[in-house]
């Protein structure tokens, strides 16, 4: 009961948050200098696919966020990317309150964010919802409010992904000059 009263004000929170989205400015985007990937660890996604898009872009791994949500706290993972949140149902709290890692998150903001997730889940919705971004990508059985761009693939199909991504964001970048 306690649990789907505080998802109740977590929806609440994210379809207020949606509404804002749009109005994003596109404009100032030349080069993408800074990204976050919001990823499910169920997906065991190697780091390597975004190593590789962030190198095609020229992203330096010390600009790179990788948010990782998980059913419960997960140990830390040592990697290329360095920069490793862990995002449980316990960084949110029963009124939507943010735990102090993700509210820093929320801060920052970023060129490119990847939303690496294909469900309409909750959690990764609402912080998705709640970064600062100048493009988001993401897959077309996701949220499409959370999204610029969309893939109608499968995550899996990493190899696919990485060189339809690469081809849409240049052209992005190449549009927006």
């Amino acid at each position: 009961m306690v649990r789907i009263l505080s998802d109740f004000f977590l929806r609440y929170k994210l379809n207020k948050k949606l509404k804002s989205l749009t109005s994003v400015s596109k404009k100032d985007l030349n080069t993408f200098k800074t990204m976050a990937v919001l990823i499910p660890q169920a997906y065991e996604i190697d780091e390597q696919l975004f190593l590789s898009l962030s190198k095609a872009f020229k992203i330096s791994n010390q600009n790179i966020t990788i948010v990782v949500f998980s059913q419960r706290k997960i140990e830390e993972q040592s990697g290329k990317i360095q920069r490793r949140i862990n995002c449980s149902d316990d960084a949110v709290g029963f009124w939507g309150n943010i735990n102090e890692e993700i509210a820093l998150l929320f801060q920052q903001e970023f060129d490119l964010l990847i939303n690496y997730f294909d469900k309409k889940t909750l959690l990764p919705s609402f912080v998705s919802a709640h970064c600062q971004a100048k493009v988001r990508l993401g897959f077309s059985n996701s949220n499409h409010a959370l999204n610029d761009l969309m893939f109608a693939i499968d995550p899996k199909e990493t190899k696919l992904f990485l060189s339809e991504s690469t081809r849409y964001l240049k052209t992005i970048l190449k549009k927006v000059k």
